[in-house]
């Protein structure tokens, strides 16, 4: 048949095929295959970079098919789909005669010599004792089913000596392969002579399999092609595996070509092997893809072909080709479904945002394929218009068009009543477009906030959704100015950066967090509980100094119970965070005891003397344990207001040598002085939990603490401090 295809897709085939080459392949264990993963990704997984649930597609054996960049192969093995498979052949072999649980631990698991001797056994009709009693009680009643029996019982004991020659640790015997060879031909003979379609089937699949892998070259594919009619049934499962098995024959030939058009086959209707099948079709040459269309021997085989095509390369350009060939395809659905989340994994972002050159070729591909579905549901007889209707209504959603989305989410509701999947979906994409304008429209967000309540937890997609309206809403709130709006809407957006250390945006936010009369307010200032805000503010108003403000507001409002677990006023020479949270885990320390006490030391450290001096030491102690480098930076802890900045200690430290009079408080200053100058010094230089190459030097301080060598205290600093102890001797 003469190949469909345009000369610009053909370039373009053989260009993204050569470097489209997958970081993982799928790996061989015990005949089976399973897909490997990508290691050490810690990135955002396909299910928070698309909004659109591909489970929506309702695919005969798609699970695993989805677009996923993170996943080597399209939807690798299915483990259990052979045993399933096998299990149900057989059911219907035995016509419910022998139990399933009865026939399966001599179908998987009985040694060759079991199944001679019970095969021996039921032959006689005797019942033996042990795991096969119940099968061979079964047989001994009815000659028929005795015989059955009998001849099954001779197919698995071969089946399993031809499981030996399967490891590839194992070299047979050209002998030990003829003898199963032949083994294998009387047994189709034997099958056929008794009218057995089933065990026909099956002798010759052993043939086949005993053949590729104790014979090899071109004989797989000559006794395939040979044997199809018997190979073809009546079982579809192990029709598929036989032809893989002639697949992989025709590759290891070489010959490409006719190896993509049996794996497209494999793919299509074997559903177990479909994603190994689409893992393995590789056409990698335009002369090969042009002979592997040419032997399609028909319409159907064409678009098998082409949605293969899609899954390696370009899923847009597929699913063109096989709309032209029949718009009606039921091969179409995923493909769109596929294309769909590429377009919506590269617009947002896989590793790193997307440069232009990406983003403008994901919004050109979005448009090609909102028109093609668009196309595709309004043709008459079409697979799954529904599906078509929602891709192109999601893909409308994503420009702003609300008219369009509605209009065909609607549609696709409609041509799908009763499928909570489907209004799932079209409610998340209705809320996209009505979030496109950032809410000016207010018709608009109340109807989306009014959608997003309906958006439900279980809904898969239900997290990358609410991000990307809430990123809609944060955009359009930056550009307006509306800062406080885009906090609340993203959390952390680097717009608002040090907002958070001014406690004009802090009162704002508590002011907007109280405008709840619509529901597009309540939808926007979820975000923030109120109570998180007025302690967020609190805490702000500790480091701006204004402790009698929050005691006044902790005396009328009381925060909830926050036991410190430390001692905030706890100086040391050598600082141990652990330390004292173990030493004083039962100190009565909680925020309202802290600000109190701030509020009662500033008063007294604002006068003069001894009492101001040690009330400013104290002062600074508490700002100091403040900091990432106190015992008491619980306090800020899940606050915007969490610091390693310890120029307020510092002050207050300051503040205490210069008031104090006697000697050693002065040293004791000076030299805490010298520790919040060296932290400062660390932050500047290394990053929280980095561990610290050298400590710098206190250049500012150090010198004065030397000033107090006479006194006790400084003995203690170079018992305890060797980093200063060190400089000093310099």
């Amino acid at each position: 048949m003469a190949s469909t295809h345009s000369p610009a897709f053909s370039r373009r085939l053989a260009s993204t095929l050569a470097l489209s080459a997958l970081a993982a392949v799928a790996v061989r264990t015990d005949g089976h295959y399973r897909a490997a993963q990508a290691c050490g990704w810690d990135g955002p997984s396909i299910v928070e970079l698309t909004t659109f649930d591909p489970a929506v597609v309702a695919e005969p054996g798609g699970v695993g098919l989805d677009y996923d960049p993170f996943t080597a192969g399209f939807g690798g093995p299915c483990f259990d789909c052979a045993q399933i498979a096998m299990a149900t052949d057989w059911a219907g072999y035995f016509g419910g005669a022998i139990a399933a649980a009865d026939w399966e631990p001599v179908l998987l698991r009985a040694s060759v010599n079991e199944l001679v001797a019970l095969k021996t056994a039921v032959a006689a009709g005797k019942v033996v004792a042990g795991d096969y009693a119940a099968i061979t009680r079964v047989a001994s009643a009815t000659p028929a089913l005795r015989t059955q029996l009998a001849r099954a019982l001779e197919y698995v004991a071969l089946a399993r000596k031809v499981e030996t020659i399967t490891s590839v640790q194992v070299v047979a015997q050209p002998s030990t392969i003829n003898a199963m060879l032949a083994a294998a031909e009387a047994g189709v003979v034997s099958a056929k002579k008794a009218n057995d379609p089933f065990l026909t089937q099956r002798y010759a699949f052993v043939r086949l399999r005993t053949t590729f892998y104790g014979v090899g070259g071109d004989y797989v594919v000559e006794y395939f092609d040979a044997n199809a009619a018997l190979l073809a049934g009546p079982s579809p499962d192990l029709a598929g595996r036989a032809r893989y098995y002639a697949a992989g024959a025709l590759r290891r030939q070489g010959n490409l070509s006719r190896a993509n058009l049996e794996l497209a086959r494999v793919h299509a209707t074997a559903p177990g092997l479909a994603g190994v099948a689409a893992q393995d079709f590789q056409p990698m040459e335009d002369r090969d893809w042009r002979a592997t269309l040419g032997m399609a021997k028909d319409v159907r085989e064409q678009t098998e072909l082409w949605r293969l095509v899609g899954f390696k390369a370009d899923g847009l350009a597929a699913a063109q080709e096989i709309a032209k060939l029949d718009p009606k395809s039921n091969l179409l659905a995923l493909l769109a479904v596929r294309e769909l989340g590429r377009i919506e994994a590269t617009t947002l972002g896989l590793w790193t945002s997307p440069d232009a050159t990406a983003r403008a070729a994901a919004v050109k591909a979005g448009a090609a394929l909102e028109k093609l579905a668009a196309s595709i549901a309004g043709t008459a007889g079409a697979d799954r218009p529904w599906l078509m209707q929602l891709v192109a209504g999601h893909l409308a959603a994503r420009r702003g068009d609300v008219a369009t989305a509605r209009t065909r989410l609607t549609a696709a509701v409609a041509g799908r009543p009763g499928d909570a999947k489907v209004a799932a979906q079209a409610r998340a994409s209705l809320a996209i477009a009505l979030a496109h304008d950032g809410g000016r429209n207010r018709s608009h967000a109340e109807e989306l906030a009014r959608t997003m309540t309906q958006l439900t937890p279980d809904f898969p997609r239900a997290d990358a959704v609410v991000t990307a309206v809430r990123g809609s809403l944060a955009d359009a709130a930056i550009k307006s100015g509306r800062l406080v709006d885009a906090e609340f809407l993203r959390p952390g957006d680097p717009a608002v950066g040090s907002k958070w250390q001014d406690a004009r945006f802090i009162r704002k936010m508590i002011a907007r967090a109280g405008v709840t009369k619509t529901a597009f307010d309540r939808f926007v200032v979820r975000t923030y509980a109120p109570a998180a805000l007025e302690q967020e503010l609190a805490m702000r108003l500790v480091l701006d100094g204004k402790y009698a403000e929050v005691a006044k507001r902790y005396a009328a409002k009381p925060p909830a119970a926050d036991g410190l677990g430390t001692d905030p006023f706890v100086a040391h020479i050598v600082d141990c965070h652990d330390c004292d949270h173990a030493t004083f885990s039962t100190a009565p320390w909680n925020r309202q005891l802290l600000v109190t006490r701030m509020a009662a030391l500033a008063k007294k450290a604002s006068g003069r003397g001894p009492a101001a001096a040690a009330a400013a030491f104290d002062l600074g102690t508490a700002h100091y344990n403040l900091t990432w480098y106190g015992n008491a930076r619980v306090v800020l802890e899940d606050t915007h207001q969490a610091t390693r900045d310890p120029a307020t200690a510092l002050r207050w430290y300051k503040r205490a040598h210069d008031l104090a009079t006697d000697r050693e408080l002065r040293a004791r200053a000076a030299f805490f002085a010298a520790k919040a100058e060296q932290a400062a010094l660390i932050s500047k230089k290394y990053e929280p939990y980095e561990e610290a190459a050298s400590m710098p030097v206190p250049t500012t301080w150090y010198p004065i603490v030397k000033t107090y060598a006479d006194t006790t205290y400084y003995q203690e600093i170079l018992r305890e401090c060797g980093t200063y102890a060190a400089w000093a001797r310099k």
